[in-house]
């Protein structure tokens, strides 16, 4: 932790971020924001054993990036977090939901320990090969929100848009959790690689957050960034439903892209902006293996997202299968950024 040291006494200690953290917000206390974490991660720099407390506090933090818009003085808890739950993997304190979820990737090659096959959702028998962009579906979509994977592959053929032949997990989950993803990383850029692609395409915040960081070789564009370019050819009608655009975190506040699915949903449909959206945003509480490992924390900051839902819309529209994921099991009726596409095009 000690080269990080530069980061963390960046840490002014003035608070801003007590305003923002959502796990700080629901649980309260100062060791579940971004204020207790890097003094937790300054004596661990120099040398504190880690305790239980402390290890709950490192794993709570959703990676959403709040505190560092807030942060005036520069800090980044984020990287400073995630490189703390490497270091307490390295010294032997992997949490069990750590544990599993290496053991389902390592298992099976995806993030919810699947067996089945991972294009159960294509229909088509053959699949563009060598045209430069290929879709990468990601570990929710393939399993739990295939008709979202058909969608979206629906509407890219028209551009044809390939697959890679073996996808694997991003190693996204592993990355946000401080182990080690590198195997998946080698494996799924040779995958890129053999398919003759500059560019993947990807539906998932998460995903496209991994590849952009971790990845090299090759272009990445989210979804609705291609989509929003080719407007004219997508031949949408007009649908008579209102909605709301949650930003995801991993997508907004981590690269930026805001105007690029709104521009999508406004060729569709009325949007209805929440109080707080983009780099203000607030987190559905799903990321950084939180929801695995805590899950009634994950429900709490969900429930404090419905609040800031718009009165009177029909949908809630996300980038994002995981956003979806814990959205929904507050009872918010979610839509998928393609399902509305395709919802247009049908």
């Amino acid at each position: 932790m000690r080269e990080y040291l530069r980061d963390i006494v960046k840490c002014v200690k003035c608070g801003r971020c007590r305003t923002v953290c959502p796990s700080q917000q629901v649980q309260g206390w100062e060791s579940s924001g971004a204020r207790g974490r890097m003094l937790m991660a300054l004596g661990m720099a120099f040398g504190l054993e880690p305790s239980n407390s402390l290890i709950t506090s490192i794993l709570t933090c959703t990676t959403c990036q709040q505190c560092v818009t807030e942060c005036p003085s520069g800090a980044d808890p984020h990287q400073v977090t995630r490189a703390a739950r490497r270091e307490l993997v390295a010294l032997g304190h992997a949490s069990p939901h750590q544990i599993e979820m290496q053991e389902r990737i390592g298992n099976t090659g995806n993030s919810l320990g699947d067996r089945s096959s991972r294009t159960a959702w294509l229909t088509e028998t053959q699949v563009p090969e060598d045209l430069g962009y290929v879709y990468f579906a990601g570990c929710l979509a393939s399993y739990r929100y295939q008709s979202t994977a058909a969608a979206t592959y629906g509407i890219l053929k028209r551009f044809r848009v390939g697959l890679l032949e073996d996808e694997q997990c991003c190693g996204s989950p592993l990355f946000r959790l401080g182990l080690d993803a590198s195997d998946l990383i080698a494996h799924n850029s040779r995958q890129i690689e053999v398919a003759g692609a500059h560019t993947v395409i990807v539906g998932c915040a998460g995903c496209y957050s991994m590849l952009k960081e971790q990845y090299q070789g090759f272009d990445v564009l989210h979804l609705s960034e291609f989509l929003a370019e080719r407007l004219d050819e997508l031949c949408t009608r007009r649908l008579d439903i209102s909605v709301t655009y949650h930003d995801p975190c991993h997508l907004g506040r981590a690269y930026g892209i805001y105007d690029a699915p709104r521009k999508v949903i406004e060729e569709i449909c009325t949007l209805v902006e929440m109080d707080t959206s983009k780099e203000k945003a607030s987190c559905c509480g799903g990321g950084g293996g939180v929801r695995l490992g805590y899950p009634e924390l994950s429900g709490s900051m969900a429930g404090e997202l419905k609040e800031n839902i718009p009165a009177g819309i029909d949908y809630v529209v996300t980038s994002c299968p995981l956003c979806f994921r814990n959205l929904s099991d507050t009872g918010v009726e979610m839509l998928d950024l393609a399902d509305l596409v395709w919802m247009a095009i049908e």
